[in-house]
């Protein structure tokens, strides 16, 4: 379920959450790209500049998407459906400055195809970390379950 609240993380799982990850980021990518077509195809059908300008626009919104939504609450939708959270190495969440830093760097991770750098990088570091999450010092780990209260 998609909650808008910082989950507690469960350190130690950065290895169990590769997969996980990539689910989320397709989500992600799904959503945006779902909301780009549909955008730019009317105002497109309108004007083909401003239908470059609107796809340009979707685009930073798409990076601004990222910082917001890890910085606030640790999660993207994507991730908070697949129950990963980013926090900093020591566990405590991260803040702009870290969200900021690892989503410029998704932009070397993407290179040259397919995140392909991104991936050599989680699977050749020992806490499964993409450049962007070794610049900020970040994780993603599993969530906890919550407790459901009587």
């Amino acid at each position: 379920m998609v909650s808008l609240e910082r989950p507690q993380p469960q350190l130690g799982t950065e290895g169990d959450v590769v997969f996980k990850r990539i689910a989320a980021f397709l989500i992600d990518a799904i959503l945006f790209g779902v909301v780009y077509g549909v955008l730019t195809g009317i105002v497109g059908a309108i004007s083909d500049t401003l239908g470059a300008l609107v796809g340009g626009l979707i685009g930073i919104a798409f990076l601004a998407y990222f910082v917001y939504f890890e910085a606030e609450y640790g999660q993207t939708v994507g991730k908070m459906l697949m129950n990963i959270v980013v926090v900093t190495e020591d566990g405590d969440p991260i803040d702009y400055r870290e969200s900021a830093i690892r989503t410029v760097l998704r932009i070397v991770d993407a290179l040259p195809f397919f995140y392909i750098i991104g991936l050599v990088a989680i699977y050749l570091t020992d806490r499964n970390q993409r450049l962007g999450d070794l610049l900020a010092d970040t994780i993603v780990v599993e969530t906890k379950e919550k407790v459901d209260r009587l």
